[in-house]
């Protein structure tokens, strides 16, 4: 009888353990990846360049516009997987601009029994912004050789906006914008803030890090949505200098230049996963809990007993 009775604290003990740590994975019933990306040179004539690609698993493309043969480019390039990986550059020169985004969605389930709080974690690997408005002493590396300074209406901009959407609501947010014009450097953020500011450098840049946020509450068989959308832009504005139009190879220009780069090769290339989901049980009620402990304790008297 004792045996007996042993045998069910032990199983009583297990069933509370059991009770309090299962940690069950959402089932993932679909994936699509976007990316989108934007180039401009825009003194006259236009050009132009834009392309969309949208994918179950991954999604990657450049796009690059040139001003004739003279120093005015704009380049993007954006790679995004169903991973988590979003890894987007954008670099302008002098008079143009350029952006680039990247989308992930995911569908998911509560494939179990029960209802459960799920969680995600998610790295929004490192990046980095720069911007001058102009750069005669040659800092940042564009193989072009104008020595002429900031003009009073010139600035160059580079920035990124990037947030998490559960079922179409926001529920995380970062965004930093950098700005050089004739007055000097600053920076405006918001929402969660990733790096630190180095004005004396022209640029802003955060290491890669792991982030926790909470989901929501989802019972058996119910499905949700969640977005990972980063966008990065680099533009501004440059006038000639001296000059009503310009011929290639004579473009009177500053060194107005940005780049902006979100996530780097080195995770691109690892195959890590950047966005990972999981989920646990619900604490367990307070009648349940008092009445496994009343049970524990009219066990434990008995097996005193024997």
């Amino acid at each position: 009888m004792c045996r007996f009775l042993l045998n069910l604290v032990n199983k009583s003990t297990l069933l509370l353990l059991l009770l309090s740590c299962q940690g069950l994975s959402a089932a993932i019933i679909s994936t699509e990846v976007t990316a989108e990306s934007y180039s401009l040179s825009y003194p006259e004539p236009e050009y132009a360049v834009y392309d969309s690609r949208t994918d179950e698993h991954d999604a990657y493309l450049d796009t690059i516009s040139d001003f004739y043969d003279t120093s005015v480019h704009a380049d993007s390039h954006v790679e995004a997987r169903n991973d988590g990986i979003a890894f987007l550059v954008t670099r302008k020169y002098q008079a143009a601009e350029s952006a680039g985004r990247t989308a992930i969605r995911y569908q998911l389930e509560n494939d179990s029994a029960e209802a459960r709080k799920f969680s995600l974690r998610f790295n929004p690997l490192f990046g980095f912004l720069t911007a001058y408005c102009a750069d005669p002493d040659g800092q940042f590396d564009n193989d072009t050789d104008s020595t002429l300074a900031c003009g009073p209406d010139d600035f160059a901009i580079a920035s990124y906006d990037a947030g998490i959407w559960l079922n179409d609501q926001l529920i995380w947010s970062s965004m930093a914008r950098l700005r050089s014009d004739i007055n000097g450097v600053s920076l405006d953020t918001a929402g969660t803030v990733l790096g630190s500011f180095y004005p004396d450098e022209s640029n802003y840049r955060w290491d890669s890090q792991w982030l926790d946020l909470t989901l929501d509450v989802f019972n058996p068989g119910e499905q949700f949505s969640l977005l990972y959308s980063v966008n990065v832009n680099v533009g501004g504005q440059v006038e000639l200098q001296g000059a009503t139009s310009c011929v290639p190879f004579d473009c009177p220009y500053p060194d107005n230049v940005a780049l902006a780069e979100y996530g780097t090769y080195q995770f691109v290339e690892n195959g890590e996963q950047q966005i990972q989901f999981s989920s646990a049980a619900l604490q367990v009620t307070e009648p349940v809990t008092l009445g496994v402990f009343v049970l524990g304790l009219l066990l434990l008297v008995i097996v005193r007993r024997c």
